[in-house]
C-alpha cells in the first residue's frame, strides 16, 4: 500500500511540474591548441560588455543573462589568453561554443587552475567558496557530510558516541540554522536537519556552493548563517559510466555506480545507485560500546533533464533506505541497571523524495518564469536503550518565480511560495510517558528581490512574508551590498533576517543518546534572527604566484531560539525558548597561493565567539571549539598521472556541559583539550582508471571518553552525548574509480 501511495504522489507530483527557469545563454569556451586541438578553459570570465559576467566552471560551461539589447558583446578573458570578443546579433537558438587562441603560457596556466580545490570568486553577489570536483575526489568516501574536511567555513562533527549522526556547523552555530539545498531548492529540513548530508553520497554531486550569511530572499527563508547548494552531476555532461569501489580498515565497504544516456536532440537521463556496507564491530577506546554502528544503506536518485532553446524541464526521483545498529559490544558487561539486557542504539531511515522543475522564456527574452514542485515521505523510526522515537515527515513545497531583466542589467524576481509539513512525532522515555510532538504546519508566502547593478557596485534588496498555521507570520527584509575596489578585490555586506520551525528531539543528541530527562517548558515557535557580514577578497600576483586572500566578519543575534539547556542538571535536557540574549561572532581568514605550475596551498584560521543565556546566566556555547586552523597542500604531476593532498586540521578548546551534580567519577573538566587531525591521500590515473590510497586522522588524536557511565548504560549518569573531538583513531582506506568517457555530442552552435 505505502508503495502504491508513494506512486501516487508521484504522479501528482509530475502532474504538477515544477519549476526554475530563466531567461540565460549557456555556452563553453574552448582554447584551441599549438597543434590546433581544443580543450575546454576553465575559470574564464564571460560577459556582456559594460554588462553581467560570469565564470565558467571546470569543464569550460557558462551561464549568462541576457543583454540588455541586440546586438550585444560578448567577452571572453583569462589569465592564460588574450581576452577575445563575439558580436550576437539576436538571442542565439542554443548553447554556443566560443573558442579563443592559447598563448605561451597556456599549458602551464590551465593546469595550475585546474588543481584549485576550492575556488573564491569576485563575481559572485555573496561571498561563495565552490567546492570543485577535484575537491570533492579528496574525500574519496562516501557521504556529502565527508566533503568538508579541507574547508574551514563548515565543521563536521559526530552528534553522539552511538547513533554514527555526523553534523555540520557554519559561522559557530549548528547546521540546522543554514539552508542546505539541491539545486537551489530546500533539501535537508525537517526530521533530515541533522543526518540530511549523511544520506547523500559524494559522487552524485558535481559541485557544491557553500555561501556565507544571510541568503537572498528568493531562496528562501531558513538561510539564518549561510546556504550550502549541492549542484548535482549534469547527466548532459557526465561520463557514460562512473563507478567508485571503496573499502577501509574499519571494515566499511561502498559501491557507487553513475549511468548516462543521452536521449535524442535535448534529453538526458542519469541513473546514480549507491551502497553502503559496515558489519565489523570497532571499540577503540575500550569503553565496551561500537565507535561506529554496523551499517547497511541504499541510495538511488534517477535524474531526467531536457534542455531546449526556451524551456528547461528537470525531475528528480530519490529513494534511500538506512539501517543502523550501534550500541553495546556483544562481549561487553551489562551494567548494574540493565536487568539482563543490552545497550542498544538502533535507527532506520526510509524516504523517498520527488522534485519537478520547469522554466522557459517568455515570447520577450527579457522575461522569464519557472515553476517548482518537490515532495518528500521521510519515516525515521530509533531506539536508543530505554528512549524510543517515531517521526515521520510528509511535505510538499511549490514556488513559482517570474524574473524581468530591464534597462542597465537591472533586474526584478517576484514569486509565491507554498510549503506543507505534516509532522507525526512520538518520543517515549521511562517515567514520563509518551510525548506527542506532532503538527501540521501550512505555510504561503510572497517574495520579491530587486538587482541593481552599476559599474563597480551591486545592490540586491529583498523582502519576504510568511505565514505558518501553527507559529504565525514572518517578514524577512534581506540586503546584499557588492562593490567592486578594483579589477581583483572585492568587498561584500549583507544584512537580514531568518526564521525556521525546530524539531527539538530529533535535532539534538542529548535528548536521545543519553539517560537525561528530556523537559519541555513552554510553547516553541519561529527562532529568528538577523545575520550581519562583511567579507573582504583581493586576489594578486606575488613573488610572480597568484595569490587569493579572504576576510570576513559575521554576526547572528537571536530575537527567538529554541535552545536545549545541558547545564542546568547533568541528568536533564531542558528546551525552552530564551529569555535573555543569544549571539555568534565568527571571523575567517583564508589564503590560497599556487606555490607552482603543480602545487597549491591553503592556509585558514577560524575564531568563533557564541554565547547563549542558559537559565537566566550567558554562557559560551558548549562543544563549540573557539579556534580551528588549516593547512591544506595539493600536488598534481605534469600530465595529471599523480596526485597528492595533505590536510592538517588544528581545533582548539571547548566549553564543556557542567556536570558538577555528577558523583565525581562521572564529571567531566570545564573544558575539552585541543587536538590536531592529519589527513593524506595518493591517487594514481592510469587511462580511465583511477587508484587511490588515503589515511584519516593520522595524528591518532582520540577522545578517549566519549561515554559517560558507560559501565552503567541504563543508570541515571549515562551521556553519550557530550562529543568534542574524535570518535575513532586512524583509518587507512583504498578504492579504485573507473570512468568510460561519453562520446562528444556535435549539437551545440559554434562562432
Amino acid at each position: 500500500m505505502k508503495l502504491k501511495k508513494n506512486i501516487l504522489l508521484f504522479n501528482l507530483i509530475l502532474a504538477s511540474v515544477g519549476l526554475f527557469a530563466q531567461g540565460q545563454i549557456r555556452g563553453t569556451v574552448l582554447v584551441r591548441e599549438a597543434d590546433s586541438r581544443t580543450e575546454p578553459l576553465p575559470h574564464a570570465r564571460v560577459g556582456w560588455a559594460d554588462g553581467a559576467a560570469a565564470m565558467t566552471d571546470d569543464e569550460g560551461r557558462f551561464t549568462l543573462p541576457m543583454p540588455n539589447g541586440w546586438p550585444a558583446v560578448l567577452v571572453t578573458s583569462s589569465f592564460s589568453t588574450t581576452p577575445d570578443s563575439l558580436r550576437l546579433d539576436g538571442p542565439p537558438t542554443g548553447p554556443i561554443t566560443v573558442t579563443v587562441g592559447g598563448s605561451v603560457e597556456l599549458k602551464a596556466a590551465e593546469i595550475v587552475e585546474r588543481q584549485a580545490s576550492t575556488r573564491l570568486s569576485v563575481q559572485t553577489l555573496q561571498a561563495i567558496e565552490s567546492i570543485g570536483a577535484r575537491e570533492l575526489k579528496r574525500a574519496a568516501c562516501c557521504d556529502v557530510s565527508e566533503s568538508f574536511e579541507t574547508n574551514a567555513t563548515v565543521d563536521v562533527s559526530y552528534s553522539d558516541a552511538v547513533s554514527g549522526t555526523k553534523t555540520i556547523r557554519m559561522l559557530g552555530l549548528d547546521g540546522k540554522y543554514a539552508q542546505i539545498g539541491m539545486e537551489n531548492i530546500p533539501f535537508v529540513r525537517g526530521l533530515s536537519a541533522n543526518s540530511g548530508l549523511t544520506l547523500i553520497p559524494g559522487p552524485w554531486i558535481g559541485d557544491i556552493n557553500v555561501s556565507k550569511g544571510i541568503g537572498t530572499a528568493v531562496n528562501g527563508p531558513n538561510a539564518m548563517t549561510g546556504q550550502i547548494d549541492l549542484h548535482l552531476v549534469d547527466p548532459a555532461t557526465a561520463p557514460t559510466l562512473f563507478a567508485n569501489l571503496y573499502g577501509n580498515s574499519h571494515g566499511r565497504a561502498e559501491l557507487n555506480v553513475n549511468a548516462a544516456q543521452h536521449l535524442g536532440n535535448h534529453g538526458d537521463n542519469i541513473l546514480m545507485v549507491h551502497g553502503s556496507l559496515l558489519q565489523h564491530e570497532l571499540d577503540d577506546n575500550k569503553d565496551g560500546f561500537r565507535d561506529q554502528p554496523l551499517n547497511k544503506r541504499f541510495n538511488i536518485m534517477d535524474r531526467w533533464l531536457q534542455r531546449t532553446d526556451k524551456r528547461t524541464t528537470q525531475v528528480l526521483l530519490r529513494y534511500v533506505a538506512d539501517e543502523r545498529e550501534g550500541g553495546q559490544m556483544s562481549h561487553a558487561p551489562l551494567g548494574e541497571s540493565a536487568a539482563g539486557k543490552r545497550y542498544r542504539a538502533d535507527i532506520r531511515n526510509e524516504m523517498v523524495d520527488v522534485i519537478a522543475k520547469n522554466g522557459w522564456i517568455l515570447d520577450n527574452p527579457m522575461q522569464s518564469i519557472g515553476l517548482l514542485a518537490s515532495f518528500r515521505d521521510h519515516t525515521v523510526s530509533s531506539r536508543f536503550g530505554d528512549k524510543e522515537y517515531q517521526g515521520v515527515q510528509r511535505s510538499a513545497y511549490a514556488s513559482a518565480v517570474y524574473q524581468q531583466l530591464m534597462k542597465h542589467n537591472d533586474q526584478l524576481k517576484a514569486g509565491a511560495s507554498f510549503q506543507f509539513d505534516d509532522y507525526g512525532e512520538l518520543f517515549t522515555q521511562p517515567g514520563t510517558g509518551r510525548m506527542d510532538l506532532g503538527r501540521t504546519e501550512r505555510m504561503p508566502g510572497l517574495f520579491a528581490e530587486y538587482s541593481r547593478t552599476r559599474k563597480n557596485f551591486t545592490l540586491v534588496a529583498g523582502l519576504r512574508a510568511d505565514f505558518n498555521s501553527e507559529y504565525g507570520e514572518a517578514i524577512s527584509p534581506r540586503l546584499h551590498l557588492k562593490y567592486d575596489i578594483a579589477p581583483l578585490t572585492t568587498l561584500r555586506f549583507s544584512t537580514g533576517s531568518g526564521f525556521r520551525s525546530a524539531n527539538p528531539i530529533i535535532e539534538t543528541g542529548a535528548a536521545l543518546a543519553s539517560s537525561r530527562r528530556v523537559i519541555l517548558e513552554g510553547n516553541p515557535g519561529f527562532e529568528r534572527s538577523w545575520n550581519t557580514g562583511l567579507s573582504l577578497l583581493h586576489k594578486f600576483k606575488w613573488f610572480d604566484k597568484k595569490w587569493s586572500f579572504g576576510l570576513d566578519v559575521y554576526r547572528t543575534d537571536f530575537m527567538r531560539q529554541l535552545v536545549a539547556d545541558l547545564d542546568r542538571d547533568p541528568q536533564q535536557v531542558v528546551f525552552y525558548m530564551i529569555d535573555g540574549g543569544s549571539y555568534a561572532n565568527s571571523v575567517l581568514a583564508d589564503l590560497q597561493v599556487q606555490l607552482g605550475r603543480q602545487v597549491e596551498m591553503k592556509a585558514s584560521y577560524r575564531y568563533y565567539d557564541a554565547r547563549t543565556t542558559y537559565s537566566g546566566v550567558m554562557r559560551e556555547r558548549p562543544l563549540v571549539p573557539a579556534h580551528r586552523g588549516l593547512l591544506d597542500l595539493g600536488y598534481i604531476s605534469k600530465g595529471e598521472k599523480w596526485r597528492f593532498d595533505i590536510t592538517l586540521n588544528g581545533f582548539g578548546t571547548s566549553r564543556l556541559p557542567i556536570t558538577e551534580g555528577n558523583p565525581v567519577e562521572y564529571r567531566l573538566p570545564e573544558r575539552s583539550p585541543a587536538y590536531a587531525t592529519l589527513n593524506a591521500q595518493l591517487t594514481r590515473v592510469a587511462g580511465a582508471w583511477e587508484f587511490y590510497l588515503g589515511g584519516e586522522n593520522l595524528t591518532g588524536a582520540l577522545q578517549s571518553r566519549q561515554i559517560l557511565a558507560a559501565n552503567d548504560p541504563f543508570g541515571p549518569n549515562f551521556d553519550a552525548s557530550l562529543i568534542w573531538g574524535p570518535t575513532n583513531g586512524q583509518m587507512a582506506y583504498f578504492g579504485l574509480r573507473y570512468t568510460l568517457a561519453k562520446k562528444p555530442q556535435a549539437t551545440e552552435k559554434t562562432h
